[in-house]
């Protein structure tokens, strides 16, 4: 299993959205390193796509709010050149403690789960 290491106020940030009711959106990545949050539903994920690359930012992942079983849903469909290289699934625990899932695609392109560490940053 790989890693992907995440900064601990990424993951607080994906904790905010997850509990406002949102639970969805883009993470941007300044030099490989994931750094911002686009919260966005839906067709709002074009103008976060935007906004994010305006930045001069990267697409790393996709996140969705997903509740906590051993196959969340994941797209079906074949990687595009626009396809970020993680998708990331989101729930709490019944403490309010996040729990954050992270995939990537392998060269047969089925989905792979990586280990997530917490950087302290």
């Amino acid at each position: 299993m790989s890693t992907l290491r995440l900064p601990r106020t990424l993951a607080n940030a994906l904790l905010s959205d997850l509990q406002s009711g949102q639970g969805e959106g883009l993470v941007g990545s300044l030099h490989g390193r994931p750094c911002s949050v686009y919260p966005a539903q839906g067709d709002q994920q074009v103008s976060a796509l935007e906004m994010l690359t305006s930045r001069g930012e990267n697409l790393f992942a996709c996140y969705a709010a997903a509740p906590q079983d051993p196959t969340p849903t994941l797209p079906q469909t074949a990687p595009s050149p626009l396809d970020p290289p993680y998708q990331l699934r989101l729930a709490t625990d019944i403490r309010g403690v996040i729990v954050l899932r992270a995939y990537t695609r392998d060269s047969g392109q089925d989905w792979q789960e990586n280990l997530i560490v917490l950087d302290n940053d």
